[in-house]
């Protein structure tokens, strides 16, 4: 017969064995949920930047659409075959991301051969044709459906082995006929025959890469100097702002501020560069076409000679108005300025020169080699031209390009501005824009 305290230490070994059994699979459910976890946060980046390759993508081939063929490709086809290639190397790090009958894979290297075509198209100066530009509407349709389709993706670790067939599936409903495969693989075979892009002004982000040309051989301010400038410009009481730091970069300034604005003003020259009061506005009383004028009143105290108006947005109750500098008859969109009014009062909220101040000089233009004219037919046939001036803008460079600026119209009534070279010819850029009661967005 067992003895009761024999028993009892096997129960009690039997119930330590259970407990460390408990716990190696608690500490294995936490090691496997963290696995799961680790390779879910891979796959996610992975999808990221696959989404994000594809929108550019989607953007590029939106403005190739609009070219007409030429040297003008180039750098626009080296852009998508990049693009193509991140894309790529993202879906590479999905789960059967690379399988070939997928309409993402597929789509992907149709991406390639044709870009490596439009290189072609550039390097032989030969232009589209009109079956060849078709074939260009096909393939940004349906880079916009594959985009979609992506962007609608939640990959876990249960479905995590069918990412394809998810994308797939998403992209299909989207098809009213034929699948969308079936109608990658007949482009594909059309393409067989071929070598193996809140609206804030044009070009605002390239106009301050330089060294600011008004504050060359100026001479330097005291912060007093300085500190009344802002005062008197804003219509502040004398002494009401008080000194708030040195701002180091291109435009060394110092920085004023009090309860409710801070502005500040270059040290050499003496310049406000920027302005920003921090009040809210609480609803809306005036139109931005109103606020414009306001803007307008302000600018023409600041004697600042031939500065027009152009584009404007509002966003959280400040109406944005960008005024460029008219040099004769050309638009020099590198010499920005913004005011921002409020919609309730008409005050002067915000007040930005640094484009300005980075790019104005005086300059002589000469006589465009090719006319107007002559530009125009470099637009795509698939524009309706609206009108034309004259535009200068910065180069990838650094540098300056006056264009002809052809405001364009789509089919479906889309605005489009193509920039064309006024001495070669060349296409310079093209933006897409978006008009709304807001102002107008670009890309």
């Amino acid at each position: 017969m067992v003895k009761k305290s024999t028993v009892i230490r096997i129960i009690s070994f039997a119930a330590a064995i259970s407990m460390v059994g408990f716990g190696f699979f608690i500490k294995e459910k936490q090691v496997s949920n963290g696995y799961k976890q680790m390779v879910e946060n891979e796959y996610a980046k992975s999808l990221n930047s696959l989404n994000s390759s594809v929108n550019d993508i989607t953007e590029t081939l939106n403005k190739v659409v609009y070219m007409s063929g030429g040297s003008d490709m180039l750098s626009l086809s080296t852009k998508l075959f990049a693009d193509g290639e991140l894309a790529k190397d993202s879906l590479s790090n999905l789960p059967n991301g690379n399988k070939s009958s997928s309409t993402v894979y597929k789509f992907l290297s149709q991406v390639g051969n044709y870009a490596m075509s439009l290189s072609k198209s550039a390097l032989n100066e030969d232009m589209l044709s009109k079956e060849e530009t078709q074939k260009l509407v096909n393939l940004f349709d349906t880079s916009k459906k594959i985009s979609g389709a992506i962007r609608e993706v939640n990959l876990t670790y249960e479905n995590l082995d069918d990412f394809s067939d998810i994308v797939d599936k998403k992209i299909k409903k989207d098809v009213d006929k034929n699948s969308l495969a079936d109608s990658l693989d007949n482009l594909e075979e059309d393409l067989s025959d071929y070598p193996v892009l809140i609206y804030d002004g044009p070009f605002s982000d390239h106009i301050l890469e330089k060294e600011p040309l008004m504050l060359k051989n100026q001479k330097l301010f005291s912060k007093q100097e300085c500190r009344k400038k802002a005062e008197k410009t804003f219509g502040l009481k004398e002494n009401s702002l008080q000194f708030d730091g040195i701002e180091d970069g291109k435009i060394e300034c110092y920085r004023f501020s009090n309860d409710s604005i801070t502005v500040s003003v270059s040290k050499y020259g003496c310049y406000i560069v920027y302005m920003r009061k921090n009040r809210t506005v609480d609803n809306t009383k005036i139109s931005c076409k109103n606020a414009v004028e306001f803007a307008k009143r302000f600018m023409s105290g600041l004697e600042l000679e031939n500065m027009i108006e152009n584009y404007y947005f509002s966003d959280e109750g400040v109406c944005v108005i960008n005024f460029n500098y008219l040099d004769g008859k050309t638009f020099c969109y590198t010499d920005l300025i913004k005011v921002g009014v409020a919609v309730d009062t008409g005050e002067i909220m915000l007040f930005e020169a640094k484009g300005y101040l980075t790019n104005h000089t005086k300059r002589s233009f000469e006589k465009p080699k090719f006319t107007a004219e002559q530009a125009k037919k470099k637009i795509s046939s698939l524009l309706s031209v609206k009108s034309v001036a004259l535009a200068l803008i910065p180069s990838d460079g650094g540098k300056e390009v006056r264009c002809y600026e052809f405001t364009c119209e789509t089919a479906e009534k889309q605005e489009v501005l193509v920039y064309i070279d006024v001495d070669t010819l060349a296409t310079q850029n093209i933006m897409i824009l978006t008009k709304s009661d807001a102002g107008t967005l670009v890309k």
